[in-house]
């Protein structure tokens, strides 16, 4: 699994509109899927992780985790709006959107 930092970019009115990351989408275009993955901080506040998984990618580009989704990215993907992931390094870009009750496994 990589875990992988990520940056968010805002429209103008403050809305979350992407999530960039750097070189670690798969090389070529394929199906994924991703879930959200909650699990509990040292605080006791529940935390989100986001988890891509490509099925046919290289070994360590199958499953990417984004780790600690700050609440407004997490609230903007559970309330079912699609967001953008952006790779800057080949300016890929994957779209998602959730439908789907969360699952309760863990990312990280």
């Amino acid at each position: 699994m990589l875990i992988a930092s990520y940056l968010l970019g805002y429209d103008e009115d403050g809305s979350v509109r992407h999530i960039a990351v750097d070189n670690i989408l798969p090389d070529v275009k394929q199906s994924f899927d991703y879930t959200l993955y909650p699990r509990e901080s040292s605080k006791g506040q529940e935390i989100l992780d986001l988890v891509l998984l490509f099925a046919e990618a290289d070994e360590h580009r199958k499953t990417i985790c984004l780790p600690n989704l700050p609440l407004p990215v997490a609230s903007h993907l559970l309330s079912g709006q699609p967001l953008q992931i952006i790779d800057f390094a080949y300016g890929r870009v994957v779209r998602l959107a959730f439908d789907a009750p969360l699952s309760q496994q863990r990312c990280a």
